[in-house]
């Protein structure tokens, strides 16, 4: 593609959007228009974001080191050759191939300055960002005159306009409309489009507001909306991400009798309609001769991991690191410790929907457990946690983590060297079978009983 079969460049601001730029990327790349170049206009992210910008081999990305919003779109503005700009968030991803389409649509008119899409929650967007996303941008075309409001994190300008109309570089927030407002002023219009869809999950006030209040008119929109916000997106779909499952293991592989517990795992693992790859880290040739000759791939274990003081973290941070370097870049990770014999089925399946439709950075299992908990505190005195004595149906219950039986975590919080995220998800689970591993602390007869008793189901 020559600069001149340029048309259209869309400029992404991004700061810290590992997690979204691959979606977004993904859906410009399927637009029906191709004449397009792409400009991010980076706000020094200290994450992947860059990294996976020059994965699809953008050429044009500059920074800005005190972000401010109008002056980091000049900044794109300035280096494109499109004769109409969009401008585009990272979080933002657009609804079908027809986005840039619809937008352009509107400039046959010589009189349309500027031109804002509909953009649409995400099932798991905030109540009070819910809100302001289905009342701000509604079904109705309009054609602004007199009305001011735009929005950056989806439109579409002239280019021959913003040579006379430069963004306010000062302007901490609201560019947008600061330069509609001299747009209208100069007897151009604007219009809203709404078959020009994003969804953003931000929202336009970063979910400021969490009030009840919000949380009420949510869901009465929810009922009144034609299209169910509930609903997953394509781009989110599990089928349509890459999980993989990565499985550590240190020395020869453990058995009970009859049952390789490595077996029973990986048969486990191959059920699941939604993960993509299954990689064993290990440095033992038994493990290497057992999973040769199928579908299982397998990365060497290196002197510096093969230690079982090693963290988890620093293990799962290695293996995606290795896992990415064959240019497979998995959206999530599943930790599964094949030492935990005893799983529920559809376990694995379970996780990958409840991160999806909840919008979780992680998501695991626990063991709940009622019981009376004592610590050993910074005085080295004992003392009570929890709810000492209560009836159970008062007591609030302990969730034992059970990361082994499968612990499903975002690249992007793996990649911090950290299993766990901060906005975490947890499937409860009642039955202590689940939560017995296969070492030292568990008799191996009362292990052979139940996957004895597993096997006759």
């Amino acid at each position: 593609m020559t600069n001149k079969n340029i048309k259209f460049s869309i400029i992404i601001r991004t700061f810290n959007e590992e997690r979204w730029l691959p979606h977004c990327l993904n859906a410009i790349f399927s637009q029906s228009i191709k004449n397009f170049e792409i400009i991010i206009v980076d706000n020094y992210s200290n994450d992947n974001s860059i990294s996976i910008a020059k994965r699809y081999n953008l050429k044009k990305i500059y920074k800005i080191k005190k972000f401010l919003p109008g002056k980091a779109l000049n900044i794109g503005i300035k280096k494109a050759v499109g004769e109409f700009i969009v401008c585009l968030s990272a979080h933002c991803i657009p609804k079908n191939n027809k986005w840039l389409e619809n937008l352009f649509l509107n400039f046959k008119d010589d009189s349309v300055a500027a031109v804002y899409g509909k953009q649409l929650p995400l099932p798991f967007t905030s109540d009070s960002d819910k809100r302001d996303l289905v009342i701000a941008f509604g079904d109705d075309k309009k054609f602004q005159k007199k009305d001011y409001f735009f929005h950056n994190a989806n439109s579409m300008i002239r280019k021959t306009l913003w040579n006379k109309f430069n963004f306010d570089n000062n302007a901490t927030n609201i560019e947008d409309r600061i330069w509609a407002k001299q747009i209208i002023n100069s007897n151009y219009q604007i219009v809203y489009e709404p078959d020009a869809s994003v969804y953003h999950y931000h929202g336009l006030h970063q979910h400021e507001d969490s009030s009840k209040r919000a949380q009420g008119i949510a869901r009465i929109l929810d009922n009144l909306h034609n299209e169910n916000f509930n609903k997953l997106p394509n781009f989110l779909n599990p089928e349509n991400n890459n999980f993989i499952a990565v499985v550590p293991i240190i020395g020869n592989i453990k058995k009970i009798k009859q049952f390789n517990l490595l077996k029973l795992c990986l048969d486990q693992l191959e059920t699941s309609k939604y993960i993509k790859n299954i990689f064993i880290l290990s440095d033992n040739n038994e493990v290497y001769d057992f999973i040769s000759g199928v579908n299982i791939n397998v990365i060497q274990r290196p002197n510096n991991l093969k230690s079982r003081n090693i963290s988890l973290e620093k293990i799962m941070k290695y293996a995606l690191d290795k896992i990415e370097s064959l240019k497979m870049y998995p959206d999530a990770l599943l930790y599964v410790n094949y030492l935990y014999p005893i799983r529920p089925s559809n376990l694995f399946d379970d996780l990958i929907l409840e991160l999806q439709y909840e919008g979780l950075d992680s998501v695991f299992s626990s063991y709940v457990d009622y019981g009376n908990f004592w610590i050993k505190n910074s005085k080295n005195k004992y003392e009570q946690i929890g709810d000492p004595l209560a009836p159970r149906l008062k007591k609030n219950p302990f969730h034992r983590a059970l990361y082994g039986l499968g612990c499903l975590t975002h690249s992007s919080i793996i990649r911090q060297s950290r299993l766990v995220g901060e906005n975490v998800g947890i499937l409860p689970l009642n039955n202590i079978a689940y939560a017995l591993r296969a070492d030292s602390e568990t008799p191996n007869n009362i292990l052979l009983s139940l996957l004895e008793k597993n096997e006759k189901k």
